[in-house]
């Protein structure tokens, strides 16, 4: 036994070595990379230009490599951008005011419309409303494996629009446990619900502003011109609908069930499997009063976000009433606040203030420059985008992908026209959502791919589809919006 204990210590130790080792020199490498190609070569930059593409270069390598965590990426680029910008000179006792504007993206109203976003999904997990309503939503559909596909994929939909797709995803692999044990192991439908999750947790996230932080750095790029909560969905749920049908079609034909009605009795009750003893265990009840305050705040809520044009109240006002009522009501206390996923408003926090010194040190008036537009139709462009953004997303976080490329599309884009700098923005931004060929591309991937009942090339059929037809989609709901 003792030498099983040293054996796995020993193990542990090299591998951590490894990894730390590994780390440094990506790092490094990240470094050496955007030194040399930012202050090598000479550009018709500004020295603030150069520092500044030295900063996203920097930033991106890191980002790719993940030699770092991405929230650690966004803290380090806001650090350097009040070292290397902040202040003429490194003249740390000027007392210069500038610094103070790489910072100020931690008080966008952005940033409060999303932590309600992710205050909602606290609330639903902790009352179980997200599980409630999914169950519900099942025994409607009834047993037709055609209709289970659709169930699962609206209700995970749905709620991917107002909480994190990996909440979801999560969420509804506590559904479907149960039910695939009692789904014979010949029979191909079990991938089908799984990939169903998939689909749905990502594309949903598509349909508003704090579905995905790709959504959330898009509206803050573009500022004053950004659509309102329900302007938003005008653009984004069209396409991830239509996305949606075609991918559910694909599933439905590759993956057929063998059996033309599936019990689904067996998910009653049962409210989280414990994958380590392999058993069904009840969480405590909850009390019914706070389930319906939950139900009351969420519709109150989202009804208030949507009406926006009636009341004029802005969206980040609306967003204290969940962040008030729940604390309010005894729904979320200190812990809850204290889980919610800070990391990513962290990402999105140094995604904006990166195009913040994009945008000032005229480095994205820079990057037009190097595209030439003069003959490029907006859509042929917003097009191109969107197939690097889903190249690069596969292979690397989203938000990371839309915290590098973002900036670069408004600048280009905004070179023919400030309606189509838009269009372009958003464009893109959806596309990101698309990425999903590979099991580590997005987290509900790696949620469904941990059940072990999907392969790689499960993802790789449903991802390239995906990667191939959503853009087109995108792009020509925009082409037919510049129509009218």
């Amino acid at each position: 036994m003792l030498d099983t204990r040293r054996h796995l210590k020993k193990f542990f130790d090299e591998f951590y070595k490894n990894s730390l080792q590994n780390s440094f020199i990506l790092f490094f490498l990240s470094l050496i990379v955007a030194l040399a190609i930012a202050y090598i070569p000479t550009y018709s930059l500004s020295s603030a230009g150069v520092t500044t593409l030295f900063i996203l270069l920097f930033a991106a390598g890191l980002w790719i490599s993940e030699a770092i965590p991405a929230f650690a990426v966004s803290l380090l680029v806001i650090s350097l951008e009040i070292i290397l910008l902040g202040f003429s000179d490194f003249d740390f006792a000027s007392g210069s005011k500038e610094w103070e504007y790489y910072l100020s993206p931690w008080s966008s109203p952005l940033i409060f419309l999303f932590l309600a976003g992710f205050i909602m999904a606290s609330a639903a997990s902790k009352t179980k409303l997200d599980l409630w309503l999914a169950k519900k939503v099942l025994f409607f559909v009834g047993g037709r494996p055609k209709n289970i596909v659709t169930g699962l994929i609206a209700i995970t939909f749905t709620l991917s629009m107002f909480i994190s797709n990996t909440a979801t995803a999560a969420m509804m692999m506590t559904v479907l446990t149960p039910l695939l044990l009692h789904i014979k192991p010949s029979n191909p439908f079990s991938k089908a619900m799984l990939l169903s999750v998939v689909v749905g947790a990502n594309l949903g996230g598509m349909a508003t502003i704090i579905g995905t932080p790709p959504n959330a750095i898009a509206v803050g790029i573009l500022g004053m011109s950004a659509p309102s909560f329900i302007g938003w969905m005008g653009y984004a749920l069209i396409p991830a609908i239509v996305v949606v049908m075609i991918l559910r079609f694909v599933i439905l034909r590759l993956y057929p069930s063998n059996e033309p009605f599936i019990n689904l009795t067996s998910i009653k009750d049962v409210n989280h499997f414990d994958d380590s003893t392999k058993e069904f265990t009840k969480v405590p009840a909850i009390p019914s009063w706070k389930k319906n305050i939950t139900i009351l705040i969420f519709m109150i809520t989202i009804l208030m976000w949507l009406t926006g044009p009636l009341h004029n109240i802005p969206t980040t006002v609306i967003s204290f009433i969940p962040i008030i009522g729940f604390t309010l009501f005894g729904i979320l206390d200190a812990d809850d606040m204290c889980n919610i996923r800070w990391d990513v408003i962290i990402l999105i926090v140094g995604g904006l203030s990166l195009g913040l010194a994009v945008s000032k040190t005229g480095l994205d008036i820079w990057f037009a420059t190097l595209v030439n537009v003069e003959n490029m139709e907006l859509f042929l462009l917003i097009l191109v985008f969107a197939f690097v953004v889903v190249i690069i997303s596969n292979f690397m976080s989203n938000t990371a992908a839309a915290n590098i490329m973002l900036p670069i599309v408004l600048a280009v884009a905004a070179t023919l026209s400030e309606t189509g700098s838009v269009y372009a923005v958003i464009a893109v931004a959806l596309t990101a959502s698309f990425a999903m060929s590979l099991p580590v591309s997005t987290p509900p991937n790696a949620i469904i791919f941990s059940s072990k009942k999907v392969t790689t090339k499960d993802f790789l059929i449903i991802g390239l589809i995906s990667a191939f037809v959503g853009p087109l989609v995108v792009t020509s709901w925009f082409y037919i919006l510049s129509l009218f």
